[in-house]
């Protein structure tokens, strides 16, 4: 192998290695049921280097959650830049919704945000995801211009989407109700008198 060929990663670089695997790990196993020697290992470095970068488990986690509502950002940010296709007429949550739709498609990025909400009885962790959470919702609001009522609107649908997505709910957030989420569950119909 010649030099040319070899590429030594960055310490950046490898941060970002890193962070994609615990991404899967976390997302997974959660913030206590994922040691960092599965991390270590699915990147192929050690557990000290790991801890040389990130300093705990706990900060190694809070940086996934960082990465995913950055992520998640960027998408938004990403929407509206590209405004709508030809001939389409839809307001920027719309776009930023319709966005957010197709991000679920990452099961990782989906089960990781649902594992940080599980994982705010640390204080550390509850904190984090507070304030990520704060700046996306400002973030929304700056790209959107909305009223605060359509923007609650936005993130709760955003979070019935979060849960039909988690499920694997067949249909758009507009057929979903908790009859037909039983209805699927025991096998009768959706108006056989599910609750």
């Amino acid at each position: 192998m010649s030099a040319a060929s070899t590429h030594r990663q960055t310490a950046d670089e490898r941060r970002d290695a890193i962070i994609a695997a615990a991404l899967h790990e976390f997302a997974s196993g959660g913030y206590s049921g994922t040691s960092t020697e599965t991390i270590a290992r699915a990147v192929g470095v050690s557990q000290p280097y790991l801890f040389q970068l990130f300093g705990t488990k706990r900060e190694l986690f809070l940086a996934v959650v960082r990465h995913g509502f950055a992520r998640t950002r960027l998408v938004f940010e990403e929407a509206v830049r590209h405004g709508p296709a030809e001939g389409q007429d839809c307001s920027t949550l719309d776009l930023m919704g319709m966005a957010y739709m197709r991000l679920l498609s990452d099961r990782d990025l989906l089960r990781l945000q649902l594992q940080a909400y599980a994982a705010c009885g640390d204080v550390d962790v509850r904190e984090v995801v507070r304030e990520e959470f704060a700046d996306l919702h400002e973030r929304v609001k700056e790209l959107s211009g909305a009223t605060d009522e359509d923007i609650h609107h936005f993130f709760a649908e955003g979070m019935l989407l979060n849960v039909g997505a988690t499920l694997e709910l067949e249909g758009t957030p507009e057929t979903w109700s908790l009859g037909h989420l039983l209805a699927a569950k025991t096998g009768r119909s959706a108006r056989g008198g599910a609750c």
